[in-house]
């Protein structure tokens, strides 16, 4: 999945539950760190992993609300940015999200399918396949990785609307 959406889910619904846009930006910045895997010449390997993001984040949390309280939630909608990245790209591929506790890569593929035919019925057809794959984590000679495409690009400015709206509309009543 592309990086624009890596970024604007976590954006948009941060914004939305009424974090302010300064915060939510760094904040949902940080959903893109899995894919800078990519960089190593390597995509979907430990980064991509909930194990080691919770094996690194728990420790972090403790420390923070323990010792600055006033962090911990930060880090708390941090850890969650980085693993909305995660969830997303389980539905776009082989995702490693259980490494190393479950050996394989999991792909959810969902559907649902409107069949309308020349007589007044409807058929829809619903499938959820859970599919896997052993994890391996292959180096790559290179990628050719979009930044955003086209359906991409709309769904994020859909998504960015309601919250650009909120903005304009705070502005407008003062």
């Amino acid at each position: 999945m592309e990086p624009l959406i890596h970024f604007i889910v976590p954006f948009t619904a941060l914004t939305l539950v009424g974090v302010k846009f300064r915060k939510a930006l760094p904040i949902s910045l940080l959903a893109i760190l899995p894919d800078l895997d990519a960089l190593f010449l390597v995509h979907r390997s430990l980064s991509h992993s909930l194990v080691v993001l919770l094996s690194v984040m728990v420790p972090f949390l403790l420390l923070t609300y323990k010792f600055k309280p006033s962090l911990y939630s930060y880090g708390f909608l941090g850890l969650m940015s980085v693993a909305s990245h995660l969830v997303l790209d389980l539905f776009a591929g082989y995702t490693p999200i259980l490494w190393p506790l479950y050996g394989y890569s999991i792909w959810i593929q969902a559907g649902l399918v409107a069949h309308v035919g020349s007589s007044p019925s409807l058929a829809l057809s619903a499938k959820v396949k859970v599919l896997t794959q052993p994890v391996t984590f292959q180096p790559f000679q290179s990628l050719d990785a979009p930044l955003f495409t086209g359906e991409g690009l709309i769904l994020s400015v859909i998504l960015i609307m309601p919250v650009l709206l909120g903005a304009f509309k705070l502005r407008w009543q003062r």
